[in-house]
């Protein structure tokens, strides 16, 4: 598989997360191993669909069970990470929200994460150009500012749960906790 990692100007973005990260969230004693996780509204995954046909047919069953498949898994590796505390996003009554079109709504996710008490969101989608060809995209935004802290993206091939998984999963690990535990711990041994 060939996996296409985000732009250097999503680089400096995730730099920018992790700056912020640390001096928003630091405590007093500047001792991260104290610092609380972060509340993190993780929105249910959204699907964008370009195929011939595809936005007039909309999603399929297939295709909706899959999404809860990974928004599912994403919550799990986002707490497991110890780096988050997660804030259900699906549980605002927000229409965007309920109609699954939070990636089309220019931020709009940033007030209502600090609706549900979150510090920050977390908004991901897959593009499908076709069957074959896919991207997917995270978005973490300030909820208290709407400032985009990290993009993340990858190109995918194939439409099935494996390829799903595994893109969720490398872009949770590679482009957002081990980058930040690495800091950490180089701020650590400081």
């Amino acid at each position: 598989m060939k996996w296409r990692t985000s732009s250097p100007g999503c680089r400096w973005q995730s730099l920018i997360f992790c700056v912020l990260l640390l001096t928003s969230l630091a405590p007093a004693s500047g001792r991260t191993e104290e610092r609380p996780p972060i509340k993190l509204a993780v929105f249910d995954f959204e699907l964008d669909d370009f195929t011939a046909g595809g936005p007039l047919a909309g999603e399929s069953a297939t295709e909706t069970a899959m999404l809860r498949n990974v928004t599912a898994l994403a919550r799990e590796r986002l707490a497991q990470s110890g780096l988050f505390e997660i804030v259900d996003g699906s549980a605002s009554a927000n229409e965007m929200v309920r109609t699954h079109w939070l990636r089309k709504c220019n931020g709009c996710e940033t007030s209502i994460a600090h609706e549900l008490g979150a510090d920050m969101s977390f908004l991901a989608f897959f593009r499908k150009i076709s069957v074959m060809e896919q991207y997917l995209e995270f978005r973490i935004r300030d909820s208290r500012t709407g400032v985009l802290m990290n993009v993340s993206q990858t190109d995918l091939r194939g439409e099935t749960d494996e390829s799903w998984s595994r893109a969720i999963t490398w872009l949770i690990r590679y482009r957002l906790v081990e980058p930040e535990l690495a800091r950490r711990k180089r701020e650590l041994s400081q």
